[in-house]
């Protein structure tokens, strides 16, 4: 969308690049989450197994299968646990949030300006301030800024296709925590399912 007024651009600027944060926020802390039950359903699997044994319920495999599966869960809980500690899903998510509360600011200041007339000097500081907020915290990925699309419809139209895609795109990034919970629970299913 083109503008007639300079100011109004990079307003609209810094709105969709806020917008985008905080969509960037939300997925954060949803891949923080879903790690975290990732790692108890893994944790629940590890408990299981000895409670099992201990009590002498039936169980469908053999002493050495569920020992391997034991130690494999256990890897697995180690693997989840050092990539979301190397992810730092939670500290990313505050930090990207707090990018967007400093940019929905800058974003109430520029619209205060848009009225009056605004020097050449002015709106060469505001641009400054933008470029400067920008490079002090870690950027939003593309589907975030898919979402800033789909939902800013007074500067975008999403066809119903495209919304779906970007569902999909946004969704698909989870399906790993989805397919090792479904894994493990199915898997503690199977021990313990009397024939």
């Amino acid at each position: 969308m083109q503008k007639d007024n300079h100011l109004e651009e990079l307003y609209d600027r810094v709105q969709k690049t806020a917008s985008s944060r905080f969509f960037a926020h939300d997925r954060l802390k949803k891949h923080h989450a879903a790690s975290l039950w990732t790692i108890a359903f893994f944790s629940i699997g590890l408990i299981v197994i000895p409670l099992v044994q201990t009590f002498g319920l039936d169980v469908r495999f053999s002493d050495n299968y569920i020992s391997f599966i034991q130690v494999l869960l256990a890897i697995v809980i180690l693997v989840i646990s050092i990539m979301l500690n190397m992810s730092n899903f939670a500290v990313r998510a505050d930090r990207i949030h707090k990018c967007g509360m400093v940019l929905n600011a800058l974003a109430r200041k520029i619209h205060g300006r848009i009225e009056t007339v605004c020097s050449g000097e002015e709106f060469e500081a505001l641009v400054h301030e933008y470029n400067n907020i920008l490079q002090a915290y870690e950027n939003h990925s593309r589907v975030d800024y898919l979402f800033t699309k789909r939902h800013m419809t007074n500067y975008y139209s999403v066809r119903w296709y495209q919304s779906i895609y970007y569902d999909f795109i946004y969704w698909i990034q989870f399906s790993t925590y989805a397919i090792l919970i479904t894994l493990v629970v199915a898997w503690i299913y199977m021990l313990i399912k009397i024939n």
